[in-house]
């Protein structure tokens, strides 16, 4: 993405290949012609046609000289360097930061050092800055709407590069055509995608997907896994809160992962329960990478309901637990403590008249005060204000509010839309998760979706949990944005700072910093972040969307034997 189109090639002469100017034959007069001693073998053109002759003659030409000037001001604008100078380079690795220059050349990075301005180099003055790898969003919804709004302002103004999306168990399918969309239509960011195992679910069996699948369903399926592996999926994503992944079996999710082992696939899941079973939920992703041969990583970690309040710790030392058996696994994580999803999930079932289920949902995420309906089509009046607020308001009880809008929204044949946040979720397990060295950031978000992590992610954790709280450092921090989530995800030309390394780049002041997305104004932009590269395109030039769209698509490789 973002190649530049070749110019028409020029002859020595300067004339466009394939343009033959017709040589005058008579000393570079077409008058002379009549007056030629050999007039009688030349022909005698008229006045006009002698006149439309010279006229086409300089049109030719002049297009030739525009055709040539074009071309020479297109390879120089390409080769044109840009210096970076003066700032804090911190590489991705999570050492300290020093202060270097970095010259970009097209979309990579050529010299890193004390450098000196070259003739017609533009210069970006970093002193006192931050100069990081671009962000990697390691679990991204930004494909939503990415075609329709290609510069994906909220995610390119907090210093995401890269974002990894087909989550939860949703993907575009086939991933081949989607990708050969995004390069013919260009976009402002890189993007990755895993392979949905509940699209490849519905792929198989339609709608009836309400049960177990068969053994051949699945041989199906993981058909379908190997034909994406090859068009690049990174792995298989889950999404097992949600339909149609909510009624898959462990051995079918194993099925499919041991499809994707033999191309390096990861296995990443938004697990069966973040609440009371949440720990079992992460034992069951661990025996899915054992059995399944493959490195597994828990989407968006977290602990959301009372009775695990505060079991961070014991989440981590079962992670850590799997790599001391040879296991690979690993979570990322988003700055806030309450989430965003259907209201479903407040319930582990799909018994939705069941009263009880509901009176134990609530209370174990705090009660109706915490549970914020953002999105509600079928009453919009509704929306951005509590389950608690909108029974007061209308004299109901919370729950047959609730019970209203799971029905409305998901009973056969209904359309109406509907989406929650619940501030559920402590300050002490979520630094352990920050904190945790195998944990790696996401956002978790959209282009335009009603959580604020969708816009301020990134900077949240530079702005609050490196400066004002000290959960972790700041080489610490870009490293968990950058080179971990690289690392990864296979990214091999992205992540660090080095040289020939490709130049996805962030500019940002540590001391200001900080996101000012909130509930009430969900897509506010950051402030600090003043530059940010893409393979070396200026995206945000001095706090400015530039509309550019260098963005590429980054195929997983798979081993060669694995393509036939």
């Amino acid at each position: 993405m973002g190649h530049r189109p070749h110019s028409r090639g020029v002859q020595p002469d300067g004339n466009p290949r394939g343009v033959r100017v017709p040589a005058c034959r008579c000393g570079g007069n077409p008058q002379s012609f009549g007056n030629s001693p050999d007039h009688r073998s030349v022909p005698q053109f008229p006045r006009r046609a002698i006149s439309l002759r010279r006229t086409l003659h300089g049109t030719i030409i002049l297009a030739a000289i525009l055709t040539l000037a074009a071309a020479t001001l297109s390879r120089a604008q390409e080769a044109q360097t840009i210096l970076i100078q003066g700032g804090t380079v911190l590489d991705g690795t999570g050492r300290p930061g020093h202060v270097k220059d970095i010259r970009v050349l097209r979309d990579r990075i050529i010299a890193i050092g004390r450098l000196k301005q070259q003739q017609g180099e533009r210069v970006i003055d970093a002193r006192g800055m931050v100069v990081s790898p671009g962000f990697i969003d390691t679990h991204s919804h930004a494909d939503g709407g990415l075609l329709e709004d290609p510069d994906a302002e909220t995610q390119v103004r907090q210093g995401i590069t890269t974002s990894v999306v087909g989550q939860d168990g949703s993907s575009h399918f086939p991933l081949s055509d989607w990708f050969g969309e995004l390069e013919r239509k260009h976009v402002a960011l890189n993007i990755a995608s895993f392979l949905g195992h509940g699209t490849v679910r519905r792929q198989v069996m339609g709608d009836g997907y309400k049960r177990t699948s068969t053994p051949d369903e699945v041989k199906r399926m993981q058909e379908l896994v190997r034909q994406e592996m090859r068009s690049g999926a990174l792995g298989v994503s889950s999404g097992l809160e949600y339909d149609p992944g909510f009624y898959s079996s462990t051995e079918e999710l194993i099925g499919l992962a041991r499809a994707s082992s033999p191309f390096g696939g990861i296995y990443i899941s938004h697990v069966r329960d973040e609440g009371n079973d949440a720990l079992k939920s992460f034992s069951e992703l661990i025996r899915i990478a054992a059995e399944g041969h493959v490195p597994a990583q828990i989407s968006h970690i977290k602990l959301d309901t009372q009775p695990v309040w505060g079991k961070a710790g014991d989440a981590l030392r079962l992670m850590a637990d799997a790599r001391r058996r040879g296991l690979d696994i690993s979570a990322d994580v988003y700055p806030y403590l309450y989430w965003q999803s259907t209201i479903m999930v407040l319930i582990p079932s799909r018994d939705w008249d069941n009263r009880a289920l509901w009176e134990k949902g609530l209370a174990d995420v705090g009660g109706p005060e915490h549970v914020l309906l953002t999105t509600y089509s079928a009453r919009p009046e509704w929306q951005g204000k509590t389950i608690a607020q909108i029974a007061t308001q209308t004299g109901r009880d919370a729950i047959d509010v609730i019970q209203e809008i799971v029905h409305t929204a998901h009973d056969p044949g209904k359309t109406a839309s509907e989406g929650v946040v619940v501030t559920a979720m402590t300050d002490a397990d979520l630094d352990a998760f920050i904190a945790d060295p195998h944990i790696m950031f996401c956002s978790d978000g959209g282009l335009h979706g009603s959580h604020p992590r969708g816009a301020g992610s990134f900077p949240r954790v530079l702005g609050v949990y490196v400066r004002e709280r000290h959960v972790l450092t700041l080489p610490q921090a870009v490293h968990k944005m950058t080179g971990l989530p690289a690392q990864r995800m296979g990214f091999r030309d992205r992540g660090h700072i080095a040289h020939g390394m490709k130049a996805d780049i962030v500019v940002f002041d540590p001391a200001t910093v900080r996101d000012t997305a909130t509930t009430a104004n969900p897509q506010s932009p950051p402030v600090g972040i003043p530059y940010v590269f893409v393979n070396g395109q200026l995206v945000v030039d001095n706090g400015a969307v530039t509309g550019r769209h260098p963005g590429a698509v980054l195929r997983h490789e798979s081993p060669p034997e694995t393509m036939k």
